[in-house]
């Protein structure tokens, strides 16, 4: 009796141990696949930084504080607008005139053979005076002025001055537009210049745009040296004599007086006119015209004319 227990006990003993081993045979294999596992798994990739980027919360904009201006001792220049040309004619187109001087042909048939010289002219005092070129009602019958308007006058010659190819005109008008004038002491080569007058004597208020090519010409008219002209290219032709050369202010700054065709050799030549400076027309008017409207004492115009 007492060996069957002791072979029971045996029996049990054996089989506790081979339980022990499984159990801790499985537990070995767990652990050791997982370290075998962890020993030779790849290193984690991080993803791209796009792909990182795409969950990166972003921050809400904040404000940014603009500069704040400080002050300067810098003086600020503010830039002045030039009239445009449309509005430089307009400012002295009223002011531009048609002279027409009738001369009468000598020979017999004198009535069938008056001949005409048509020029421009410039208004100088809204009374009726008009500034010309000597040359354009030299010799004269008869003097008619067309003003701008349409509306034809006669017209008078208070003086003439060859020497300077100027005449100063009266018509029986008032509330005449006197054109503004000008600084020609300024003028430089270069400048932006335009010509008014009845080109050919049959297109007034004809409108050319030049430059400034030369300054303080000196050239010969009519047996008398004119100095200090202005040179242009601006388009001058017959008729436009006596008109205004303007600059972009629409200020007269010259009297045009006469263009070269063709030099001594007779070459042909483009784009050389002339006008006299506003100087020097300010300068021999002034003391005409202030006689004329009264705005000097007697005794100096008795002083001038001794």
């Amino acid at each position: 009796m007492r060996l069957k227990n002791n072979r029971s006990t045996g029996y049990l003993t054996i089989l506790l141990l081979c339980l022990s081993f499984v159990i801790g045979g499985m537990w070995g294999g767990i652990v050791g696949g997982g370290l075998v596992l962890w020993a030779f798994s790849p290193a984690p990739v991080a993803p791209p930084p796009e792909v990182a980027s795409l969950f990166t919360p972003t921050p809400f904009p904040t404000a940014t504080p603009g500069p704040h201006p400080t002050a300067t001792g810098t003086p600020v220049i503010l830039a002045t607008a030039t009239p445009s040309l449309e509005e430089a004619v307009e400012k002295t187109l009223t002011s531009v005139v048609t002279v027409i001087n009738r001369q009468p042909a000598a020979g017999y048939l004198q009535a069938e053979g008056d001949k005409r010289i048509v020029g421009s002219g410039v208004i100088v005092a809204e009374q009726g005076y008009i500034i010309t070129n000597d040359h354009v009602v030299a010799g004269a019958e008869s003097l008619q002025v067309i003003l701008a308007n349409g509306r034809e006058v006669s017209a008078t010659i208070i003086t003439e001055n060859p020497a300077l190819d100027l005449a100063l005109l009266a018509v029986n008008a008032d509330a005449l537009a006197a054109a503004p004038w000008g600084d020609s002491s300024g003028m430089r080569l270069g400048q932006p210049v335009l010509a008014i007058g009845s080109a050919l004597g049959d297109f007034p208020n004809s409108v050319t745009m030049g430059i400034v090519s030369g300054l303080n010409r000196a050239l010969a008219l009519e047996g008398y040296v004119i100095y200090g002209l202005i040179q242009t290219d601006a388009a001058i032709n017959q008729g436009n004599s006596g008109g205004p050369l303007i600059n972009l202010e629409g200020e007269v700054v010259g009297i045009n007086t006469f263009i070269i065709r063709q030099d001594h050799n007779q070459e042909a030549a483009q784009g050389i006119g002339f006008a006299i400076p506003a100087s020097s027309v300010k300068a021999w008017l002034g003391p005409w015209l202030a006689e004329e409207v009264n705005e000097i004492p007697a005794s100096a115009i008795e002083a001038r004319h001794k």
